[in-house]
């Protein structure tokens, strides 16, 4: 299931059945030495199993988490084991400019922090790109940092713009064009499973906002 390599271990979980993944994540992150990577191989950004990590008192470096996105829609989540298992991570800090990273077909989400029940996101969005209309079982909070566009809130459809704050609660609509580059904050809560992130799959394959 999982491939040793020079610093860290590579576990590929696309042909995992589901109700397995999270034994087979743990079994090897736990295998790591202090200070090694394992490399998650999905089909979307891996990023809520460190929500599980700490919950389940794992040694995991949530401020080292990062997601590989390559061409044709894999995604490889980097969970690094820390260094000092005692280590008490107390803060983290980042800025927008630290994080910045356009993809050239679809928007990327940059996850900054997962907590046990919430998500903070800042999302990078070119021009004519989007985030597909979708319905999840989390509540949002979605601020406008840079650039403008439209979004879908519930059964509205509104024109946003750096300052803008939107608010969508779980099971409403929501989803976001940009007609110019974009750059916002959100934070989603609780931590949204595979199943929240189907319906954006799916219509990202098809190229359909609604």
């Amino acid at each position: 299931m999982g491939n040793i390599k020079n610093n860290y271990i590579e576990i590929d979980i696309r042909n995992i059945a589901p109700g397995e993944r999270r034994s087979k994540i743990f079994e090897r992150f736990l295998a790591l030495g202090q200070g090694q990577e394992l490399h998650v191989i999905a089909d979307h950004d891996p990023v809520h199993l460190l929500g599980s990590m700490k919950s389940h008192k794992l040694p995991v470096d949530v401020a080292a988490y990062r997601t590989l996105t390559d061409k044709d829609g894999t995604f490889t989540g980097i969970f690094k084991k820390l260094e000092h298992e005692n280590v008490n991570e107390n803060f983290l800090a980042t800025d927008i400019d630290q994080e910045r990273n356009y993809l050239p077909d679809r928007f990327n989400p940059v996850t900054v922090y997962t907590g046990e029940n919430y998500r903070v996101i800042i999302t990078y969005i070119k021009a004519g790109q989007f985030i597909p209309v979708h319905s999840p079982s989390t509540d949002l909070i979605f601020s406008v940092f840079k650039g403008n566009g439209s979004m879908v809130a519930g059964d509205r459809e509104i024109n946003i713009h750096p300052g803008s704050i939107v608010i969508v609660h779980a099971g409403e609509k929501r989803g976001v064009f940009a007609n110019t580059d974009m750059e916002a904050f959100h934070v989603v809560s609780p931590v949204p499973d595979e199943k929240d992130h189907l319906e954006v799959k799916e219509k990202l394959e098809s190229k359909k906002y609604i």
